[in-house]
């Protein structure tokens, strides 16, 4: 199958405006461990804001809001992906379902600090 040139350009300028015109986000602004302490948007977090952050994520962990929550994000991927009938409603299912994973796993992550 020959890809039109439209179609190649279309991919290199989402590649393009995802990568450098949409990435606000950089490795600063995310919540890490550098050199034995833990930082978020490039500031050293105290042993209290972890503390209250580990709380919060056990809370947030137990309540029934976020159940039922992640319960929907997971029935509207999984319903996305059987009514999928392109390439790119297959990709957008499994984002979903993707981003839910994430949410899940770094809440756990952020209640075992």
């Amino acid at each position: 199958m020959i890809e039109s040139e439209q179609v190649i350009l279309q991919r290199r300028m989402a590649k393009f405006l995802v990568n450098d015109v949409f990435n606000t986000i950089s490795e600063d602004d995310v919540f890490n461990k550098i050199n034995g302490k833990w930082t978020y948007k490039g500031n050293e977090m105290t042993q209290g804001q972890i503390d209250a952050i580990k709380k919060e994520a056990k809370n947030i962990s137990k309540t029934g809001a976020y159940a039922m929550l992640i319960d929907e994000v997971r029935y509207h991927a999984r319903k996305g992906l059987e009514r999928a009938e392109t390439e790119q409603d297959i990709i957008s299912a499994k984002l979903l379902s993707y981003f839910c994973d994430v949410c899940v796993s770094k809440l756990k992550k952020l209640s075992e600090l």
